[in-house]
């Protein structure tokens, strides 16, 4: 990394560069509620992999990403936190990928930049070295560059074979000068492109190809990434007795519940979250809820529950981990869980950054059995199912 860095500082001053992740897409191939680009794969977003490569690169000086309407609160999770100068303000896409590269293209234009990178969100695997080759063949002088790797498979087409020699498979991130590509979106700009160095063939501009790698794989589908995939299961219970303090609210799964009695905590007594929470540490092998935020330290009291996901989160990313099921059954007589319960599914797939399908919640009474029966107060039981990644190759 330090040759490389040497070697970008000592080209810079020959025009600026600014990068744009394409982000703006819902991925219906891919499944689920949340677009792919902000789901947690191999405990981090595929958006973040590649904003945090892109960010430190020395000799781009600014990153844009862009990202669908109504997700900005997806992206703030995801990227929020990154503590750059070079990643700017995010853009909301268009109709289509081009009408959003190039609302892409338009914001960054007040920045003058010489060269301009496009890069897909979830091509997050991408090697250093496929950057740092696009950036050298455009500061030598390449006015379009690509990454592409060769066919290992046979080609065919309905009128016989291809040689594969012929083929490349496209990668990114493209480079480009600025002022070229963007007079190619404004030229074409009700025409519809699966990538930009397409535009460029269009106008009849040479194409130059780098190495690309084959780490630098899109995600697509679900199946793209279950490789190297070793599930875990963890096992969580938590139980709290009612409050006889009438401000005390009643929250479970960070839904607060109006007009019912609240539990007894030192922190807002979610039974629900609590519950998943033990059961994700189970999963890690991280211990319990109370070792990682004991009863007695004064720093949780009255604290919002959703927090402790917030830190699960954190624990899942350093152990390269996900969760990919929780299933949750609440214990009471009151209130009716069922008429909660997808509130409550999206919020904790909210915190913890997966599809609301992948949190179950259901609810259960004990025939005036037990504690919960008498309805001195609710328990909750929970089963995390966790998958530990390995990057790919």
């Amino acid at each position: 990394m330090s040759s490389t860095s040497k070697s970008q500082n000592s080209r810079r001053g020959r025009g600026n560069i600014f990068a744009i992740v394409a982000a703006a897409g819902i991925g219906s191939r891919y499944g689920g509620r949340l677009p792919k680009q902000f789901v947690s794969i191999g405990g981090k977003s595929p958006l973040r992999r590649s904003v945090e490569l892109l960010v430190s690169i020395e000799d781009i000086d600014g990153v844009v990403c862009v990202i669908p309407g109504g997700f900005e609160w997806a992206y703030e999770s995801v990227c929020g936190d990154i503590e750059s100068l070079r990643l700017l303000t995010p853009v909301v896409g268009g109709a289509s990928r081009g009408a959003s590269i190039k609302l892409a293209l338009d914001a960054i234009k007040e920045h003058s930049p010489e060269y301009v990178l496009v890069h897909d969100a979830v091509r997050s695997y991408c090697p250093l070295n496929v950057v740092v080759s696009v950036i050298d063949a455009l500061r030598h002088g390449k006015s379009a560059v690509v990454p592409a790797i060769r066919p290992v498979d046979s080609l065919m087409l309905r009128g016989g074979s291809i040689d594969r020699n012929e083929v490349h498979i496209v990668q990114t991130p493209q480079g480009f000068e600025y002022d070229m590509l963007f007079s190619l979106y404004e030229k074409y700009e009700t025409c519809e492109f699966s990538d930009d160095a397409s535009l460029c063939c269009r106008d009849g501009i040479h194409v130059h190809i780098v190495d690309g790698s084959v780490a630098n794989r899109k995600v697509t589908y679900k199946s793209d990434v279950m490789r190297g995939a070793m599930q875990r299961v963890g096992f969580g219970y938590d139980a709290h007795k009612f409050s006889v303090d009438k401000s005390r609210k009643l929250r479970l799964m960070g839904i607060e519940i109006l007009d019912h009695p609240g539990l007894c905590g030192v922190s807002d007594a979610d039974v629900g979250i609590h519950s998943v929470v033990d059961a994700i540490l189970g999963a890690l092998g991280h211990g319990s809820i109370g070792e990682h935020f004991p009863a007695d330290d004064p720093s949780w009291r009255d604290a919002d529950s959703r927090i402790f996901l917030e830190h699960c989160r954190k624990y899942l990313d350093s152990s390269n981990a996900d969760v990919i099921r929780i299933d949750t059954t609440i214990v009471c007589e009151s209130p009716n869980i069922a008429i909660y319960a997808s509130a409550m599914q999206a919020e904790i797939a909210r915190y913890l950054l997966i599809d609301s399908t992948s949190v179950n919640v259901k609810g259960k009474t004990t025939e005036g059995m037990g504690f919960e029966g008498r309805r001195e107060g609710i328990s909750a039981y929970s089963v995390a199912t966790i998958s530990s990644w390995e990057s790919p190759d």
